[in-house]
């Protein structure tokens, strides 16, 4: 079964650009939706210094998922992985074959594409650093290790300070602006591909079909048969 897809011709690039395009749009409206939420809560609570931890480890958990997502969307580098960053240099490469009028892409976009794959390759791992960092920040020398060895603390917290919320809607809203400049070039590229102005347009169906998920287990298989 196919791993690789294959660029055949002119609407193989199509296709998979309407692809990324797709993703990118359902994938940023959902953390708008995210950092709306968190703005309310903020604003209904203007003079709060802490956040549940079960409310707050819930937003943080569905964001943090998007931001993984968002970063290998248009970040990644892998080799048998979707990516703008990595089609955008494969359709420039072939611009000339397909007579597409292609230009580089400007220094502050590939800026974003490469924190993103930054961002992605960090996300996908937990880096040593963070122990390193965490034993420096409480001085945990061989003395206290060997000292309190017997018993490992497991932190548990009824309450987050509030900054960790603000922090979050920050974050949202800078990923959010690099993709969506990200998305514009897209788009962009998809109007040269085509040969005319693209339009987009949102469907409104009343539920979703789990027999879409065909393709996804289809695409799993093929990636784990030997």
């Amino acid at each position: 079964m196919q791993k690789e897809f294959k660029f055949n011709d002119k609407s193989d690039y199509i296709f998979y650009l309407s692809e990324l395009i797709i993703d990118c749009y359902q994938k940023t409206d959902r953390l708008k939706k995210y950092g709306q939420e968190i703005e309310q809560i903020i604003l209904t609570n203007p003079n709060a210094k802490l956040i549940q931890t079960e409310l707050y480890e819930s937003i943080s958990d569905k964001v943090n998922r998007l931001f993984q997502y968002i970063f290998n969307l248009l970040g990644d580098e892998s080799k048998k992985a979707v990516s703008y960053r990595k089609f955008r240099k494969r359709l420039y490469k072939d611009s000339k074959k397909l007579n597409v009028e292609l230009v580089e892409l400007p220094q502050n976009e590939l800026k974003i594409l490469g924190e993103f794959n930054t961002l992605r390759n960090w996300g996908l791992h937990i880096p040593e650093s963070l122990f390193i960092q965490k034993k420096a920040f409480f001085k945990m020398d061989s003395l206290f290790i060997e000292t309190n060895k017997r018993t490992i603390p497991i932190s548990t917290y009824e309450y987050y300070e509030i900054q960790f919320l603000t922090e979050m809607k920050r974050e949202i809203q800078e990923v959010l602006d690099a993709a969506i400049l990200i998305l514009e070039r897209m788009k962009n590229d998809y109007s040269l591909l085509i040969e005319e102005p693209l339009n987009i347009e949102y469907e409104q169906n009343q539920y979703k079909p789990y027999f879409f998920m065909t393709a996804v287990l289809n695409s799993l298989n093929s990636q784990t048969r030997k």
